[in-house]
């Protein structure tokens, strides 16, 4: 009789083994159709837009040797190094064309996408855990990260599997290696993208608080979360020093960092006020049915979504919080697109809400919705001059290819911020200035310690004009080039074609005979 019942105890734990790893496989697969379609989503006209000064910083740098790129992370950008790196390795494989360079971006979000598919599914039903990954993959924070050549949306995908790999070593005992690895993708993570060293306090909250709900019954020990921490912030403190050291980099644009709620609310992840409202709203539903539900003599809410819930809040506020207070009292930190890491959080806690309606039909509205009013931002990021207010520069280098000849010299607007000087698109879309002397410059980017090429203005240079006959002259607006024009004309130089783009004019300039 005990041998029989031995028997059925283990056949019923083989069921369970076997049943949980059908059940793992087929989440497994499911993420990576998810991940997958996310993808396809994501890369689909993203070529499009305009490469715009950002993205003309990562590809200028990732076009450098290895030995100019050390060169210049000495001096800045040393928080996007790692990025850089990454996409020169790309970029020697796959080429730089707008497509190339963003693809990586939208590869990661799908990535990101499959990841928060198991994650929401380590704590919820399936169901729930589509909801938030297809809300994730619309959100038009989101859509906006596959359509930049920069390191967030990198840094989102690993942020989304690190937390994945928390709550697993907070299920269970794992083996040392997994420590390992999630310590040092924290440190990784912050190379990536500094604000992702804020997943510590995010994850120190959640733990903290399981801790508090179970105590000692799972045998979860906050110990190796402490020393995994400790390891990550000693890891990270490097690039966390030289950024500091760097900082002053980016004080040009201080005045265009103000914190409001329109920044807060809207621009973080949602961009558009149709979706932000109705986002908020599902927010609100989120919290109040998962409240309502845990009352007393209520029906408890589905499984784990408390736990997300505190998960989502704790992943969306923190790091909001923290980059509120850094601005707030250095005048440095915030700009809304620097929260697309915890978009993630947002799609958990909406998928919480639409989880909540009481029939199929209502949740499958409710997605339909969401994807409706996130449709505008969608085709929005993917026109030709949706970055930075009208970059226009892929346009530019198609006129230049047409109006000038080889021989002809250029002239570029100087007097405009780094990220807007038209002088990147001849950077961004090489084809079109192929041949044409570069009249202003001094050394070219790659042989300085910075991000930019060093150039003059064209009265210090004017013995360059011998032997020019024509000059195509590439400016913001007439008033930043005022002066090179007056070099022109004192040369004998008049102007004979004239082309008004969104944000670009682009002139020429014929001497006299």
């Amino acid at each position: 009789m005990a041998l029989m019942v031995r028997s059925e105890h283990a056949a019923r734990v083989d069921s369970a083994i076997t049943s949980g790893s059908t059940a793992n496989w087929r989440d497994g697969r499911v993420a990576v159709v998810i991940g997958a379609a996310t993808t396809l989503v994501a890369v689909a006209g993203s070529w499009i837009p305009s490469i715009w000064g950002d993205e003309a910083a990562s590809l200028m740098s990732a076009r450098r040797d290895w030995a100019s790129l050390w060169t210049m992370l000495g001096t800045v950008d040393a928080v996007h190094g790692f990025y850089y790196a990454l996409l020169h390795v790309w970029i020697d494989l796959v080429g730089d064309s707008p497509l190339a360079i963003r693809l990586p971006s939208g590869m990661a979000v799908g990535a990101a996408s499959a990841g928060l598919y198991l994650l929401v599914r380590r704590r919820a039903p399936r169901e729930t855990a589509m909801i938030a990954a297809v809300v994730f993959a619309v959100l038009p924070r989101v859509t906006f990260l596959a359509t930049e050549a920069r390191s967030l949306a990198f840094s989102t995908a690993a942020v989304v599997w690190l937390t994945l790999l928390a709550l697993r070593l907070l299920d269970a005992p794992m083996r040392r290696v997994w420590w390992w690895v999630y310590a040092i993708g924290l440190a990784l993570s912050s190379y990536l993208f500094l604000y992702s060293a804020l997943l510590i306090p995010v994850h120190a909250i959640v733990v903290a608080v399981e801790l508090r709900r179970t105590g000692p019954a799972r045998g979860i020990r906050l110990r190796p979360f402490l020393v995994a921490w400790a390891t990550a912030a000693v890891l990270a403190a490097p690039i966390a020093v030289i950024a500091v050291m760097q900082r002053d980099q980016i004080a040009f644009s201080r005045a265009s960092r103000e914190v409001s709620p329109e920044a807060v609310l809207i621009q973080q992840w949602f961009m558009f006020e149709p979706a932000a409202l109705v986002a908020w709203a599902l927010i609100a539903v989120a919290v109040a049915a998962v409240t309502v539900r845990a009352a007393p003599h209520r029906r408890p809410p589905a499984h784990g979504h408390r736990h997300l819930l505190v998960l989502g809040i704790v992943w969306a506020v923190v790091p909001t919080a923290v980059l509120l207070v850094v601005a707030a009292v250095a005048s440095l930190g915030y700009t809304p697109r620097y929260l697309a890491f915890c978009a993630p959080a947002v799609a958990i806690l909406i998928a919480i809400a639409v989880a909540a309606l009481p029939r199929r039909w209502m949740r499958v509205v409710a997605v339909a919705v969401i994807a409706v009013l996130a449709l505008p931002a969608y085709l929005d990021q993917r026109s030709p001059y949706w970055k930075n207010g009208g970059t226009d520069w892929q346009a530019v280098a198609e006129v230049v290819d047409e109006v000038a000849e080889p021989g002809d010299g250029i002239v570029f607007d100087e007097g405009v911020r780094p990220s807007r000087r038209p002088r990147l698109a001849m950077h961004a879309y090489t084809h079109g200035f192929e041949g044409l002397v570069d009249l202003a410059l001094v050394r070219p980017y790659d042989a300085t310690d910075h991000l930019w090429d060093v150039t003059a203005p064209l009265s210090e240079l004017e013995e360059r004009l011998d032997g020019v006959d024509r000059v195509v002259v590439v400016s913001r607006g007439d008033g930043g080039v005022e002066h090179d024009v007056a070099t022109l004309r004192r040369a004998g130089f008049a102007p004979v074609e004239r082309v008004d783009l969104v944000s670009t004019v682009i002139t020429v300039h014929e001497r006299r005979s």
